[in-house]
């Protein structure tokens, strides 16, 4: 992870709250699942995705 990379992700964090950006991941990775499945018919893939999501939807983030 390059040190640009971090101070992005920091600055659109700021902008946002880290719970909105938690969602947003979440959202994306239910995204890659279903286009994995959908159009790569990679379910194993898909399923980890799926896994990576839930993990993500489990957190309780009050910042």
């Amino acid at each position: 992870m390059t040190k640009e990379y971090m101070e992005s992700l920091e600055a659109i964090v700021d902008q946002l709250t880290l719970a909105a950006v938690l969602e947003m991941l979440e959202r994306i990775s239910h995204k890659k699942a279903e286009n994995l499945r959908n159009h790569w018919k990679d379910e194993a893939s898909a399923k980890l995705w799926d896994k990576a999501a839930r993990q993500i939807e489990q957190m309780n983030i009050d910042v």
